[in-house]
C-alpha cells in the first residue's frame, strides 16, 4: 500500500489502536462507577453512545459527570486489575490483519506493513499476560488470507481473568454483576466501531495518492 508517509501512517495507526485499548479500559472503570448510588441517574444508553462515538477518546465519559477514583472504583485500583490494560491493547493488536482489505476488496496493506503495525503496537506496551487471550496475530492473518470468518470479539478473556486474578471483582455483588454484564455487550460493539475508525484513518493516510485508475 502506498501511504503519503509510511512511517507516519504506521505510527498514527499504532497510536489509535493503543488509544482504543486505553479507551475501552477506562470505559469499564467509568461504567463500574455508575453502580455507585450517587450515579444511578446516569442513563446506560447515554454511556453506550458516548463510548461508541469516541472510541479513541480515553476520557469521553467525563462528559456525563462520571469519575474514576478510589471511592467509585476502589476494587479496580490494584496491580492485578491494571494488567487488563496491556491485554486490551493486545486483543486489538492481534486483529490488525483485518485491516488488509479496506478499499473495495483490494489489498490495502501488505503483510510487511501489517506486521510493522503489529510490532509498533506491541512495542507500546501491549501484552498477553499468561496467554489469557487465545487469539494471535498469525492466526488472524491466516483466517483473513483464507477469507474465513474471525471469531467474535468477546469479553470472555476479560471475565476469565477477573474471576481468576481479581477477587474484589469476582464476588457476587450488584456492582460486579453490572460490570460483567456490560462487558459482554460493549466489547463487541466497541471493536466494530474501532475497526471502522481505523479503516477511515488508513484511507486518510492515502488520500493524496492517486489510484492507478485515476492515473490512467
Amino acid at each position: 500500500m502506498l501511504f503519503i508517509n509510511e512511517n507516519t501512517a504506521i505510527n498514527g495507526l499504532a497510536d489509535a489502536i493503543v488509544k482504543g485499548g486505553v479507551s475501552l479500559y477506562n470505559a469499564m472503570k467509568y461504567i463500574y462507577s455508575i453502580a455507585e448510588n450517587d450515579f444511578y441517574n446516569v442513563n446506560i444508553k447515554d454511556a453506550f453512545k458516548v463510548v461508541l462515538n469516541n472510541v479513541t477518546d480515553t476520557d469521553c465519559l467525563q462528559a456525563l459527570g462520571l469519575r474514576i477514583d478510589d471511592r467509585t472504583c476502589g476494587e479496580m485500583q490494584n496491580d492485578e486489575y491494571n494488567r487488563v490494560l496491556p491485554m486490551m491493547v493486545y486483543s486489538l493488536a492481534v486483529r490488525i490483519p483485518t485491516l488488509k482489505n479496506v478499499r473495495n476488496g483490494e489489498d490495502c496493506m501488505s503483510d510487511d506493513q501489517l506486521y510493522r503495525l503489529y510490532t509498533a503496537v506491541m512495542d507500546k506496551g501491549a501484552e498477553n499476560y499468561r496467554d489469557m487471550i487465545s487469539e494471535t496475530f498469525l492466526e488472524t492473518k491466516y483466517l483473513v488470507r483464507k477469507g474465513k470468518k474471525l471469531p467474535p470479539f468477546t469479553a470472555d478473556w476479560y471475565k476469565t481473568y477477573i474471576y481468576t486474578n481479581v477477587p474484589s471483582l469476582a464476588e457476587i455483588t450488584n456492582k460486579n454483576m453490572f460490570l460483567l454484564g456490560f462487558a459482554d455487550v460493549i466489547f463487541a460493539m466497541f471493536y466494530s466501531c474501532l475497526e471502522e475508525e481505523l479503516k477511515s484513518k488508513i484511507l486518510e493516510y492515502t488520500a493524496d495518492i492517486p489510484s492507478e485508475d485515476t492515473e490512467k
